[in-house]
């Protein structure tokens, strides 16, 4: 065989192996209900992560997308980080918040974001 057939065929056997690698984690935080696209129904499938910015989250769906969201803590209230696509709220209450990002949906207990160190 000629060299560069050698050479492009381990380059390739080489991709593919890599390709086979373990998959990632999970992502580490709190489980969260959610709802992803239109028509779905609520279920715990997503995980709420705080990042290293505070106020911060990213809300990861199953997937393997994810959003980021703020928390703003002197007021109550969730919204939108720069950048990211409009948060809307469907309803807050003491207990949890409510709110849709891009036709998903997402219910977010206060406890998770309020006991942030």
């Amino acid at each position: 065989k000629p060299m560069y057939l050698r050479i492009s065929s381990g380059l390739i056997a080489l991709a593919l192996l890599a390709a086979c690698g373990p998959e990632s984690a999970p992502p580490e935080g709190n489980t969260v209900a959610c709802a992803i696209g239109e028509g779905s129904a609520f279920a715990e499938v997503c995980t709420l992560e705080a990042s290293e910015k505070a106020g911060v989250y990213l809300i990861h769906s199953p997937d393997g997308g994810f959003r980021r969201i703020m928390f703003d803590p002197a007021a109550g209230e969730f919204g939108s980080v720069d950048g990211a696509d409009e948060l809307t709220i469907i309803e807050q209450n003491g207990s949890f918040a409510e709110f849709t990002i891009a036709g998903d949906r997402y219910r977010v207990p206060h406890r998770l974001v309020r006991d942030e160190p």
